[in-house]
């Protein structure tokens, strides 16, 4: 398998790589109500013990202890000071989580399902398409023209799988591995009502089908003011002529890929202990409470993950951590130290699945403390009859990309509007069934519905 070779990059100073984005990064840390932002990419959602103790002691030293996994499951640094980011820079790069160019560093967005390489169900192995893309991206001038928005998915087939996150450009493995559907500002379609791929490329085209659409991009989207995203450009142009354009530059024939729908992942897949694809091993997977770790916890997940499996540890979009390559016969052991941690492996528990923003404490648009909100929901919800819950400080819902089962949406402090998600809406988050209630109230609407359902 390739590995991507990192350098270290510390005479780089913050802010010292300009991009027009709301985005944090490494190099550019937004502000927030709590301090700066820093967010660091990881490869495939990737680090080893070492990093994770330097992520801890940087968010220690220079930050508010607040440390955060988001849903493409990279890790943000919280209440950074203004005066601390050439230090943090320098210590999270000499820790090898820094891009290979500076400028790279906003564009290192491939995403790959959590248990890729090693799930059971999968069709192909994406990690090492992954790791060039990657360093495709970020050694390509070109290419730092994307916006830090733009994002990739590959989805090798996993069961373990985050198939209903919409990206710029996806591509999917069929289940005899030999091909790849792919598709724009979309996902892998699952139902049989959901959007069809646009079309179907040999396994060995993979890498040249991207560089050829995000060539392709680059040259439509200048022609275009104000198309930063491919969900932009179809909106000015259909994507029948953006493959017709895309099929007269490529070496390789597209096929068409209109009845090729994607097995349904496995609901979960990210929690507890599984078997992989490699005999006589297994991952165990466990939520972070609503997306947060304190750097005592990360430091003792590092210390676990040496223990049983040389470091290494992987993050989900769902904000949950897995260990993954463990002999299986001590995986619900190390579960359960996983738990004792402080992580949530049970899918019935509330934290387990309930996701909040960092509310009114960090941001000043949040109307509401929800991460105060969210642990008091919990506790008040059923254990055995948990319904996924979003907590969000105020409409921009930027902690959950699609509506959970249930969205709790911040009117003022302590109190929400709760919607049930509903396919025709009419809101965003989908059926309104209560204005202005308390978490009191949430939870006994809730635990109501789930006891009648």
């Amino acid at each position: 398998m390739k590995k991507s070779t990192v350098r270290n990059i510390a005479p780089i100073k913050a802010d010292s790589v300009e991009r027009r984005s709301a985005c944090p990064g490494l190099f550019r840390m937004t502000p927030a109500r709590d301090g700066r932002i820093c967010r660091v990419k990881l490869s495939c959602g990737r680090l080893v013990a070492r990093q994770a103790r330097a992520v801890a002691d940087v968010a220690d030293r220079y930050g508010n202890g607040i440390i955060e996994i988001t849903n493409r499951a990279n890790l943000q640094l919280r209440g950074i000071g203004e005066n601390d980011a050439d230090h943090v820079i320098l210590a999270l790069t000499q820790a090898g989580l820094g891009p290979l160019v500076p400028e790279g560093d906003d564009i290192r967005n491939v995403m790959v399902n959590p248990a890729a390489g090693i799930d059971d169900a999968l069709a192909f192995d994406i990690i090492p398409l992954a790791e060039s893309l990657l360093e495709t991206l970020q050694t390509t001038p070109a290419y730092h023209a994307l916006s830090p928005k733009f994002s990739i998915l590959l989805d090798g087939g996993e069961a373990c799988a985050v198939a209903r996150h919409t990206s710029d450009i996806w591509l999917a493995a069929t289940q005899n591995g030999k091909h790849f559907a792919f598709g724009l500002a979309s996902c892998p379609p699952v139902e049989a009502d959901d959007a069809p791929a646009l079309g179907m490329v040999a396994a060995e085209n993979t890498a040249a089908l991207v560089t050829g659409l995000l060539d392709l991009f680059l040259e439509l989207s200048t022609e275009r003011p104000g198309v930063v995203r491919m969900k932009h450009l179809l909106t000015e142009m259909p994507a029948s002529d953006i493959l017709e354009r895309l099929r007269s530059r490529l070496p390789f024939p597209i096929e068409q890929a209109f009845a090729w729908r994607r097995p349904a992942p496995h609901p979960f897949a990210h929690l507890g202990v599984h078997q992989q694809r490699q005999q006589g091993l297994a991952y165990a997977g466990a939520a972070t409470p609503l997306g947060r770790l304190m750097p005592q916890d990360l430091r003792a997940l590092a210390d676990l993950a040496v223990q049983v499996n040389d470091g290494h540890i992987r993050l989900t979009p769902w904000q949950s951590v897995l260990l993954p390559d463990l002999t299986a016969n001590r995986a619900d052991d190390i579960l359960e130290r996983m738990n004792a941690i402080g992580l949530a492996s049970d899918p019935a528990e509330p934290l387990a699945s309930m996701i909040a923003c960092s509310g009114s404490n960090g941001c000043a648009a949040a109307l509401a403390d929800t991460q105060t909100d969210g642990v008091k929901l919990a506790q008040l919800l059923k254990n055995a009859e948990a319904v996924p819950v979003h907590l969000t400080g105020c409409a921009k819902s930027c902690a959950s990309i699609r509506p959970a089962p249930a969205t709790l949406v911040a009117v003022e402090p302590g109190r929400y509007d709760l919607f049930l998600r509903a396919t025709a809406g009419p809101s965003r988050f989908g059926r309104l069934l209560a204005a202005n209630i308390t978490i009191e109230e949430a939870a006994r609407l809730l635990n109501g519905r789930v006891s009648s359902s």
